[in-house]
C-alpha cells in the first residue's frame, strides 16, 4: 500500500473513480430551478461568438430581463458545451456530466495542494495517505450535492478548480516570475468565475508567510497584485451590473441581517461534518422571527466564530499545527463573501460551502495525523469517507427533477413561500396536467380548458388528490380539483371540493367567490347567494363578486317564474 500511495496517478485515479461512482448518475437528471433561465432558455449561450460579450454585457448573463448575477466564465463554458453537443435545444446530460468532471478535477487538485502544503512541512507516507483521504472526503461529501447536481452551480466548481490551481502554482513557485504569473492568472479566472474566490487574495499572504517563510514585508508586496485582481473584478462587476450588493438586507435592516446570520455558523458547522438534514433552499429562514442579539442562537453562533478565529491563530503559531490553523483560517475567509456583509438574497446555501469545505478537510486531516494511533486514525478517516459517500448517494436524487426537488424540500422544510410556490408550479407542470392548460406549452398562458373529457380529467384528479394528501394545508389543490370536476361536468363533486377549499381557508374571499360560481353552475342559486354574500363580506370591493351577485339574483328571480309557467 505504501508503494501505491507514493504514485500520484494511483491516488488521482482513486479520486476520479469515487467521484464518478458517487455522482455519475446525475448525468441522467434534468434541468431544475434556475437552470431554465441560465441554460435552456438562455439564447446567449447558443453562440460561442457571445463569449467576449459575457465579460462586459449585462443582458447576456441570463434570460432574465434583470439578471442578478455576473458569471462570464460559467456562461463561456455553457456556450462551449452547447456548441459541442450540437443540438437545437440544450440537453441536460452534457451539462450535468460537465459538473461531475469539474468536481473530479477540484478533488484531484485538492490532493495535489495538500501534498504541496505538507511538502513544505515535510512529506511522509502518513501525510500522503491523509492527503488522499481528505481528497476522497471532498469528492464524496454530501453537502456538495447541490454544487455537483445543480447545473447552475458550475460557477462554484469553476471557482474551486481555479483557486486550487492558483494555490498549487503558488506553492510550486520557486521565486521566478513565471510561476507567480501562473498563480495570478488562475486567480483572475477564479474571480470571474464567482466572487466567492476573492478571499484567496489574503490567503496568498499566509501561504507566502507560513509555507514559503518569506519576510512579512515581502509577503505584503507579493500579495498586493492579488488584491488588485480582486479589486479589478469588483469594479468590473459593479460597472456592468450597476450595483455592488445583490439585494437589500433580507432582515429589513443591515444590522438585523448580520445578527440573523450568527446562527448560520452553527448550521454550517453541522453541514461541514456531513450531518443531515440537508436542504435545497434555506429561504424558510426568512419567515422566522428576527433573532435578538443576546438570544441563545445568536450567542452560540458568535461564540463559534470567535472560537474558530482564536483557535486558528493559536494553531498557526505552532509549526507542527500550522496546516490545521491554515485550514481553519481558510474556512473563515471563504465564508466572508456569503456572510451578508454585502447584502445577498439568502442567509445560507449548501453550495456556499464548496470552497470552505476544503479548509475544513485540511484542518481535520492535519488533526487526525496527531493521533497517537495512526492506523486507527486512518481507519476512522476511511470510515468517514464511506459514510459520506453513502449519504450522498441517498440524498443526491432530490436533484433529479423539479417535482422531486421542490416537493421534497417543501415537505421536509415547510415555511418558505417561495418554495411552496415552486412545489405547486412543479405539480402543475406535470405531463398529465397539460389538458387542463392546453395553451401553456405554446404560449405560457395558464388559462384553463373550457371542458375536459372524463379520460382527461381522471389523471388530473388523481394527481391533485395526491397533492392534497402531501400538502393538506394548501387549498390551491382543492380549488383546482373543484374546477377540474366542473370542466368534466361533474357538478356535485365540483361544489363539494369548492366547499372544502372554503373551509380550508375561511378567510379567503376568492374561495367563497369560487364556491358561489360553481354552485350557480350546478343549479344551486341559493347556495351561490350565501357564498357570494360571504365573499363580499370578506372583501367589500370585490368587483367580480358584485357582478356574480347580480347574476345570482337574476337566476333566483327567474327560478320562480320558470316553476310557475305553463307546462311546469
Amino acid at each position: 500500500m505504501e508503494k501505491l500511495l507514493s504514485r500520484n496517478w494511483f491516488c488521482v485515479g482513486c479520486i476520479i473513480f469515487l467521484t464518478l461512482g458517487v455522482w455519475g448518475r446525475s448525468a441522467g437528471y434534468g434541468f431544475v430551478y434556475d437552470d431554465d433561465i441560465l441554460v435552456s432558455q438562455n439564447r446567449a449561450i447558443r453562440s460561442v461568438r457571445n463569449i467576449p460579450g459575457f465579460f462586459w454585457r449585462r443582458d447576456l448573463q441570463s434570460s432574465e430581463a434583470e439578471p442578478s448575477s455576473y458569471r462570464p466564465v460559467r456562461n463561456s463554458v455553457y456556450a462551449l458545451l452547447y456548441a459541442a453537443d450540437g443540438q437545437e435545444t440544450p440537453r441536460p446530460w452534457i451539462f450535468h456530466l460537465n459538473n461531475v468532471l469539474w468536481h473530479a478535477a477540484a478533488a484531484a487538485l485538492l490532493f495535489q495542494a495538500a501534498l504541496l502544503l505538507w511538502g513544505r512541512l515535510g512529506l511522509t507516507t502518513a501525510r500522503r495517505g491523509a492527503a488522499l483521504l481528505l481528497a476522497l472526503g471532498f469528492a464524496a461529501h454530501p453537502v456538495l450535492c447541490e454544487a455537483v447536481c445543480y447545473v447552475k452551480c458550475l460557477d462554484d466548481l469553476l471557482a474551486g478548480v481555479f483557486v486550487l490551481a492558483a494555490l498549487g502554482a503558488l506553492l510550486r513557485w520557486n521565486g521566478t516570475d513565471r510561476g507567480y504569473a501562473w498563480a495570478l492568472g488562475w486567480f483572475l479566472l477564479a474571480s470571474f468565475a464567482k466572487e466567492s474566490a476573492a478571499p484567496f487574495a489574503p490567503v496568498v499572504f499566509f501561504v507566502l508567510l507560513g509555507f514559503h517563510r518569506l519576510p512579512w514585508r515581502r509577503c505584503l508586496a507579493l500579495t498586493a497584485p492579488f488584491l488588485g485582481v480582486a479589486l479589478f473584478y469588483a469594479v468590473t462587476r459593479h460597472c456592468i451590473m450597476g450595483r455592488t450588493t445583490q439585494y437589500a438586507p433580507i432582515s429589513g435592516s443591515y444590522g438585523q441581517t448580520l445578527i440573523d446570520m450568527l446562527p448560520v455558523a452553527t448550521e454550517y458547522l453541522r453541514l461541514l461534518w456531513g450531518v443531515p438534514p440537508f436542504c435545497a433552499d434555506y429561504n424558510y429562514m426568512v419567515s422566522q422571527p428576527p433573532y435578538a442579539l443576546f438570544s441563545g442562537a445568536a450567542l452560540g453562533g458568535a461564540s463559534l466564530i470567535v472560537l474558530t478565529v482564536v483557535l486558528a491563530a493559536g494553531l498557526w503559531r505552532q509549526p507542527e499545527w500550522r496546516l490545521a490553523g491554515f485550514g481553519l483560517g481558510w474556512i473563515g475567509l471563504f465564508l466572508l463573501p456569503v456572510s451578508n456583509l454585502l447584502p445577498m438574497m439568502q442567509y445560507m446555501a449548501e453550495r456556499f460551502l464548496y470552497l470552505p469545505l476544503m479548509g475544513f478537510l485540511l484542518a481535520l486531516a492535519a488533526a487526525m495525523l496527531k493521533f497517537s494511533a495512526p492506523r486507527l486514525a486512518a481507519a476512522a478517516g476511511a470510515a468517514l469517507v464511506v459514510v459520506w459517500a453513502g449519504t450522498s448517494l441517498e440524498h443526491e436524487g432530490i436533484w433529479r427533477d423539479d417535482l422531486t426537488l421542490f416537493v421534497r424540500t417543501e415537505l421536509e422544510f415547510p415555511g418558505s413561500p417561495r418554495q411552496e410556490q415552486n412545489a405547486v408550479s412543479a405539480i402543475f407542470h406535470l405531463p398529465q396536467m397539460r389538458p387542463l392548460f392546453p395553451e401553456h406549452e405554446k404560449t405560457g398562458n395558464w388559462q384553463m380548458a373550457k371542458s375536459l373529457t372524463p379520460a382527461q380529467a381522471d389523471p388530473i384528479v388523481a394527481t391533485l388528490q395526491e397533492a392534497r394528501r402531501l400538502f393538506p394545508g394548501m387549498d390551491v389543490f382543492t380549488t383546482e380539483l373543484a374546477f377540474v370536476e366542473a370542466k368534466a361536468g361533474r357538478w356535485p363533486e365540483a361544489v363539494e371540493m369548492a366547499e372544502m377549499a372554503a373551509r380550508q381557508n375561511p378567510g379567503s374571499a376568492t374561495n367563497q367567490f369560487n364556491l358561489a360560481g360553481l354552485s350557480l353552475g350546478a343549479g344551486e342559486p341559493g347556495r351561490a347567494r350565501a357564498a357570494c354574500a360571504e365573499a363580499l363580506r370578506l372583501q367589500p370591493d370585490f368587483a367580480q363578486a358584485k357582478v356574480l351577485q347580480a347574476r345570482i339574483e337574476a337566476a333566483l328571480e327567474a327560478a320562480p317564474q320558470k316553476a310557475s309557467s305553463p307546462g311546469n
